[in-house]
């Protein structure tokens, strides 16, 4: 699989974790909060919250999508070929089963069945990465994005199983097993202390990086459904510690409660992501949530305070950056004040020194990086999930062509490894 002379760095990847995580890790007096797996009569998995069954939808997202992949020919309307889920399937340009025969795709997702079970295992993980010509990846379990907006009203809930979640990385992987599989242990913002508290572990433990939640935070036990910025002097405390160690922030696309602000626009606020509307997809997922997390952090100065922290956005594409640079740079040249200090730099230059991102595998590179150079840009393949890449080596071909071979490497391996403080 691999065709480049020097090993990736993959800042979008995903391990599987076992269904019964959260039961097999959960403190014993707080098995009652657990997140669980049932089977319902149908034969399908429903995910319980506490007992409760999930918000977040994702049904239609998929249908839909699926059926525009059968329409355009990337896939057959037989009912196995539908149904599997493999990297890749829901990309367009770049769908590993496009313009092959109905026998070249039985193949293919063959070949991706058999290789399934590496997803949640360790080592064979490290050996289907070393086919794949990565050394090193950022890897996120999908259940842990979810768990602040599940349990927003039951804070309690929420850090049990956070603590969890960072238990079974910890105890079953490790944080940065043999400095190529870096799986960031979760930290919530909506009780200070148990923030602090579970940061001490942390740090204590030896993890190099931490995860957030894109957006804003929680809003705390008195406001849930609230929010504030991750910024907020507030949470200084987890910060400080954070920003002592030496310990990287990163935060991925995952459900937030955005689309509670949609109900001034006429849209339903209790949908999510599966029933979103096109307006609901524009204003509530991914983009949004990016622009205000990175903004807040910079306008509110966070890293005058914290001049040691670094962070990386995965799988929130680039399309929004250079507006969100430009919208930035002007506020700061027309002297709008921050609100928790005075910036020393522009907002643009921050970026560039602080940010690492991904875009998305069939977004534009180009123009992103006309407008913040190369060293704050970063590959992420998002596999094996449907609109990850299912070779990612061939992303250079297919997205970088237009660069130099020293900046598609800066892309695929060097700005990474800086971030993650692995020798180049």
């Amino acid at each position: 699989m691999s065709e480049l002379p020097y090993k990736i760095f993959d800042a979008d990847n995903h391990f599987t974790e076992p269904p019964t995580l959260y039961q097999d890790y959960i403190d014993p007096a707080q098995k009652d909060k657990a997140i669980t797996f049932v089977e319902t009569a149908e034969g399908k998995q429903l995910q319980l919250f506490a007992g409760r069954p999930s918000k977040f939808t994702v049904e239609s997202f998929g249908e839909n999508i699926i059926a525009k992949q059968v329409e355009a020919g990337n896939l057959a309307i037989d009912k196995d070929e539908e149904n599997f889920k493999m990297p890749g399937k829901l990309l367009n340009r770049l769908n590993p089963l496009k313009g092959l025969s109905a026998e070249e795709r039985k193949s293919v997702i063959e070949q991706f069945r058999h290789l399934s079970e590496a997803y949640g295992n360790r080592d064979l993980r490290l050996a289907l990465m070393d086919e794949q010509g990565i050394e090193a990846a950022l890897m996120f379990p999908a259940s842990a994005h979810d768990i602040e907006f599940e349990f927003a009203d039951d804070v309690d809930a929420m850090y049990a199983n956070i603590r969890a979640f960072n238990r079974w990385i910890y105890e079953e992987i490790g944080y940065a097993h043999d400095n190529r599989l870096f799986l960031p242990p979760y930290i919530a913002l909506a009780d200070v202390d148990l923030a602090v508290k579970e940061i001490e572990v942390l740090i204590e433990t030896g993890a190099p990086i931490i995860q957030i939640k894109g957006g804003h935070a929680h809003g705390g036990r008195d406001n849930p459904f609230g929010g504030r910025s991750v910024a907020d002097p507030v949470f200084d405390p987890i910060w400080s510690r954070v920003n002592e160690a030496g310990v990287r922030l990163c935060a991925h696309l995952g459900a937030t409660d955005y689309q509670k602000y949609s109900a001034d626009l006429s849209e339903d606020p209790e949908h999510t992501f599966g029933h979103f509307t096109a307006l609901q997809w524009m204003q509530a997922w991914g983009d949004k949530p990016a622009i205000d997390l990175t903004s807040s952090l910079i306008l509110h100065n966070f890293f005058g305070r914290f001049p040691n922290m670094k962070v990386c956005l995965s799988e929130m594409g680039t399309v929004w950056v250079p507006y969100t640079v430009r919208k930035m740079d002007h506020a700061f040249m027309l002297g709008r004040k921050g609100t928790f200090g005075k910036l020393e730099q522009r907002p643009s230059e921050i970026f560039k020194e602080r940010f690492i991102v991904a875009p998305y595998p069939e977004e534009n590179v180009q123009r992103v990086v006309s407008e913040i150079g190369i060293d704050p840009i970063v590959f992420g393949s998002d596999f094996p999930h449907g609109e990850g890449l299912a070779y990612p080596a061939q992303y250079v071909g297919a997205q970088l062509s237009t660069f130099s071979e020293e900046d598609q490497k800066r892309i695929m391996r060097d700005n990474l490894a800086n971030f993650l403080g692995v020798p180049a």
